[in-house]
């Protein structure tokens, strides 16, 4: 069955109708005519580049605060707002999610300003966090949201995204085999910038963030690889084969784990949609009792029985982030406060499992808590209880005549899972892209239009 044409029913349904709606007379009192309503699309090109630029690491370029990607963001962003204000666009709906979101944004505003963590230092390193887990996806999921639900223009997206994993897929190959004259950029092979130097890093410079794009990739390629013509499928299920690849190269357990999320929940609920991962189920389930990876073996050590002092560091930095919360518990020690005030908090039994936490926060919801106190936390696992509820509707909602619309909802929700599992282990402040790519895919989620009762899933 192809994928991209029994979508199209109910797409040209509620095309028609938005045409009719475009046709009808201007209501009396009203400024703005009908016919440029909805007519603000998806900016795939733009979002595209943004997503492309948010991969790199500035700081190793000699740039801080004023970055390529937050500058085409306030340019994507600002056409917009123009949209709007000239009734092109959809206009925000303050549902439950809009509203805990802007809860959680002005907190987090608010409490930056009142801590001030950047004053004295020379790059702004806690407002740049604001873009990261505020402004830029949250942005990003207000110009999806109100744009006009265009299949050409998603799928366009997620082709850009296909083409950005060749580069990031081959780019884990070259890193881990040290072909470094074929690594660009060129930081990614010095060993003095980023961290965890010797796995597939990517422009990111971290294991964690290439292995969560790279799982975005595999996604984006079971979504396009339906309606692909059957040359091109050839190469997409190669190139799916060399981003698990990367994906094992990254050699992080977190990233293993979302992979698996990933490939499990597409197996059983994906339909061919899921034929790719029970692919993957069997060739790993093979490949593991074969002895064909040192790192996941069943004859030998995993890396889930290795490197235990990470564990154990994690375990010492998450008792003192919730001590540092519970003695705060309302207000918090104030937004980037953490690291000037964990020796507060860090006593004998934290000490017996690593000996400090220069290294920051582990845990995006224990750094929250201690940040902002249990309103902080309480907002921001609000917001993702919101977005699973309305993913798991829209899914059920939306009939087999729809079955791209519906596989795209449960890639959403698969990296949803992927973003709340990741922030377990990692403070999801520091990782730009994995907050951009989830919000911008439950944005174009929200945006598909609301089948009609006689058309939805049995």
């Amino acid at each position: 069955m192809d994928y991209a044409h029994t979508s199209e029913p109910s797409v040209a349904d509620w095309m028609r109708s938005q045409a009719s709606a475009s046709s009808s007379t201007v209501e009396a009192g009203e400024e703005r005519p009908q016919s440029r309503v909805g007519s603000f699309v998806l900016p795939s090109a733009l979002i595209a580049g943004f997503l492309f630029l948010q991969m790199f690491d500035y700081h190793a370029l000699g740039m801080s605060t004023v970055t390529p990607d937050r500058i085409l963001f306030l340019f994507i962003f600002g056409g917009f707002v123009a949209a709007l204000r000239s009734g092109r666009a959809q206009k925000v709906s303050m549902s439950g999610l809009e509203w805990t979101m802007l809860l959680f944004a002005g907190l987090c505003v608010v409490s930056y300003i009142i801590s001030n963590p950047d004053g004295g230092q020379l790059r702004f390193k806690w407002l740049i966090t604001l873009f990261n887990l505020i402004f830029c996806p949250f942005g990003i999921f207000l110009v999806a949201r109100s744009s006009r639900y265009d299949p050409a223009k998603v799928r366009w997206l997620l082709w850009a995204i296909v083409c950005m994993g060749v580069y990031l897929a081959f780019t884990a190959v070259f890193e881990h085999y040290r072909i470094d004259s074929l690594v660009f950029p060129r930081y990614i092979v010095d060993p003095h910038v980023g961290i965890q130097f010797g796995r597939a890093r990517g422009p990111m410079v971290g294991s964690n963030p290439m292995g969560e794009w790279l799982v975005a990739v595999y996604l984006a390629i079971c979504l396009v690889l339906p309606s692909a013509k059957s040359s091109t499928k050839i190469l997409l299920c190669g190139l799916i084969l060399v981003v698990i690849i990367a994906i094992y190269f990254t050699l992080t357990r977190g990233c293993w784990l979302s992979f698996a999320y990933v490939v499990v929940l597409t197996s059983l609920f994906g339909g061919k949609f899921g034929t790719p991962s029970r692919i993957i189920v069997l060739l790993v389930a093979v490949a593991f009792f074969a002895g064909v990876g040192s790192k996941f073996s069943f004859s030998g050590d995993t890396l889930f029985s290795r490197r235990q002092n990470t564990i154990e560091y994690r375990m010492s930095n998450n008792e003192t982030t919730y001590k540092m919360g519970m003695a705060n518990f309302l207000t918090g020690v104030g937004y980037g406060k953490f690291g000037a005030n964990w020796e507060k908090y860090f006593d004998t039994a934290q000490k017996e499992l690593t000996k400090d936490l220069t290294d920051g926060n582990h845990n995006i919801y224990l750094g929250l808590f201690a940040d902002l106190g249990f309103p902080g936390v309480a907002l921001y696992v609000t917001i993702f209880g919101f977005i699973l509820r309305d993913c798991i509707r829209k899914y059920r909602a939306l009939g087999r005549e729809s079955l791209f619309e519906r596989n795209l909802m449960l890639a959403t929700l698969g990296m949803v899972i992927i973003l709340l599992w990741e922030g377990m282990s990692g403070d999801m402040r520091f990782n730009p892209t994995l907050n951009t790519l989830t919000f911008l895919f439950t944005g174009i989620g929200s945006s598909i239009p609301q089948p009609s009762k006689g058309r939805r899933a049995s």
